[in-house]
């Protein structure tokens, strides 16, 4: 079998289950395969695949024809120019997230670098987290509750963040954050609150946003492989930013005096968001932001 005959067979194969982007995944696939470039490929169309060539291959677009994600068969994904580690523990990073990695960015050239503290709630793969790391040169402490995620965002940090501040700390949502904070207040020692350098804390969250009563009509991409914990939450999907809000409202008082939380969320859920959190907060600025899209992605939120 040839790489075009491969490419061909795949495509029909890929095309009969419904899969969006067929030829564009077999050339995926089959560089992946190859450990080599979709460019490559194209310039070696007669090139003949190698027995074992051709049964990876096979068992990757078996794989896919059962909407297996992409990313999750090459267990990698492109996000803000690089190449983050991903696999079935972690959600798979969406181009819209970098609406909220922009905007960190945008909000962090007016701050005081040495008295900043950037923190990722949820952080999954890492993607916030060591992207912001990475572009911002900042601390960052990323929160998830999930040990087999914060893993892998490990090993992204590891990878691609060798020489970046990155602490990982396991739990539900806030809480290791305020524990913190709770630590540092309550040391009487002199010296440790001299070094207490935060002026300003920037938390960003990417958390589970989809109502329950949505997930059955998901494309099966999402619905059969991603993992549930960092999709679903809720009846109206705002469970998990409802008991974020609430825990920041609890201990408001520990926190630095600038606290801006960024969250991104679905577009229609953006009167429901406002709402939650002005009752968490009431005094509270809001703005909201659009994806490239035009899509209302991320909301912008001074406590």
């Amino acid at each position: 079998m040839t790489i075009m005959e491969a490419l061909q067979w795949a495509n029909n194969k890929l095309r009969k289950a419904d899969v969006d982007s067929p030829m564009l995944d077999a050339e995926i696939l089959l560089a992946h395969t190859l450990d080599t470039s979709k460019a490559w490929l194209f310039s070696h169309f007669a090139d003949t695949l190698k027995t074992h060539q051709q049964e990876q291959f096979s068992e990757l677009v078996d794989l896919r024809e059962k909407r297996e994600p992409i990313a999750y068969l090459v267990k990698k994904k492109a996000f803000y120019g690089r190449d983050f580690h991903v696999n079935k523990n972690v959600l798979i990073p969406r181009p819209e997230t970098e609406t909220l990695i922009e905007l960190a960015i945008t909000l962090l050239d007016e701050t005081d670098p040495e008295r900043t503290l950037l923190v990722d709630i949820g952080t999954g793969s890492g993607a916030i987290a060591v992207t912001l790391a990475v572009e911002t040169s900042l601390p960052v402490i990323a929160i998830d509750i999930d040990e087999a995620a914060l893993q892998t965002a490990k090993k992204n940090a590891e990878l691609l963040a060798p020489d970046t501040a990155v602490d990982f700390q396991q739990g539900n949502l806030a809480e290791p954050l305020i524990r913190i904070f709770k630590t540092i207040r309550g040391q009487t020692n002199v010296q440790t609150s001299s070094i207490y350098p935060f002026k300003t804390l920037l938390i960003t969250a990417n958390l589970p946003y989809i109502p329950e009563s949505r997930m059955e009509r998901l494309q099966p991409e999402v619905r059969d492989f991603e993992p549930r914990l960092a999709l679903a939450a809720g009846a109206d999907g705002l469970d998990a930013y409802w008991e974020l809000f609430r825990q920041l409202r609890a201990d408001r008082k520990i926190l630095p005096r600038e606290c801006t939380v960024l969250i991104e969320m679905d577009p229609e859920q953006r009167h429901s968001c406002e709402k939650l959190i002005l009752h968490n907060f009431a005094q509270a600025t809001l703005t909201t932001h659009k994806d490239l899209r035009g899509d209302d992605r991320v909301i912008e939120v001074h406590i």
